[in-house]
């Protein structure tokens, strides 16, 4: 049951928080550009320059800081949501920085420095290039009329998982970016729940630590097809109240999910004509849903607008329920 846009949201849900933010920020950029960002000045900003045409490949978050404790600037983490390279990032770029520019001039605000952070978590390394090697027969005389400037890149598939986990300590950051950075293989994925949710004991007690398992288990039932039971079981012998949120929204989802596949079912079936009502295929769906799926009677009952009694019958007749 693969999301197309849960990667963006999850993204968003967690590095829009300025905990998880500051962890990230600290755990990517350049230690000398660290040592100068006021973090306890950092503010998350409800502002994005993203337009139509660079909402096909990025999505932003925007922060405000100080730096060298005096001048603003801000900070931009531009998610590719297409986990895939961009070919040529530098051009979108310039396009997302003149928006910013020229949003801060329109306010009558002086413009800051800007410090762009991609963030790429795709199967394919991303090729990072300079500016001028876009251009063939560069040289200096020419490379003075090119605009001059560079952006961050966080590509996770450079990172080991042992090497993500030392760069960032803080636990929700950390178990976030593993658990992205691993999305796209479901088995490799299911073998490293122990990696991945390490130190979550500590936090899912806290309100904001149940908020992001929350998330962060919408986030992994919805990008796998299996494994929901082990996954679960695995994550709690973890944290106990961990597994009891994972069961809870994996359960969730795969009601979510089957209601919708019945659902497109019963209209195929009638696109086809097939008269639904029929007893046969009432009880045919009711054994399906029962033994298949593991609805409760009660779902049954509602999901299909039946009468209880008759979803009873219809599983005693298959010995499925006791008399």
């Amino acid at each position: 049951m693969k999301t197309i846009n849960s990667h963006d949201k999850y993204f968003k849900e967690v590095f829009s928080k300025k905990e998880e933010a500051t962890a990230f920020l600290k755990g990517s950029l350049p230690k000398e550009l660290v040592r100068n960002i006021n973090f306890d000045s950092l503010v998350p900003l409800k502002d994005s320059y993203i337009d139509e045409e660079l909402k096909e490949n990025f999505s932003d978050l925007v922060f405000t800081c100080k730096y060298k404790g005096r001048k603003e600037i801000k900070i931009v983490l531009l998610f590719e949501h297409k986990s895939k390279p961009v070919q040529y990032p530098h051009f979108q770029l310039l396009k997302y920085l003149i928006k910013l520019w020229d949003a801060d001039l329109k306010q009558k605000r002086k413009p800051v420095p800007v410090i762009p952070i991609i963030f790429y978590h795709g199967k394919e390394k991303w090729d990072k290039k300079r500016f001028e090697e876009y251009f063939e027969g560069i040289d200096e005389q020419l490379l003075q009329f090119l605009p001059s400037f560079d952006y961050h890149l966080e590509d996770l598939s450079q990172y080991t998982d042992e090497e993500i986990a030392q760069r960032y300590n803080e636990i929700k950051t950390r178990t976030a970016l593993l658990l992205m950075k691993n999305i796209f293989n479901e088995h490799l994925l299911r073998n490293k729940v122990r990696i991945i949710f390490v130190g979550g004991n500590r936090i899912v007690n806290e309100e904001t630590g149940e908020q992001f398992f929350t998330a962060t288990f919408y986030y992994l039932f919805s990008n796998i097809e299996k494994g929901f039971k082990e996954i679960t079981k695995e994550i709690e012998t973890i944290t106990e109240k961990g597994g009891d949120i994972a069961m809870t929204i994996a359960m969730q989802l795969r009601e979510e999910g089957l209601k919708e596949g019945l659902q497109k079912g019963l209209q195929k079936g009638r696109n086809e004509g097939l008269q639904l009502g029929k007893i046969e295929t009432q009880k045919e769906t009711v054994i399906k849903l029962f033994t298949k799926a593991g609805f409760t009677i009660s779902q049954i009952t509602e999901y299909l607008d039946l009468e209880k009694d008759f979803v009873e019958k219809v599983l005693k007749e298959a010995k499925l329920i006791e008399e």
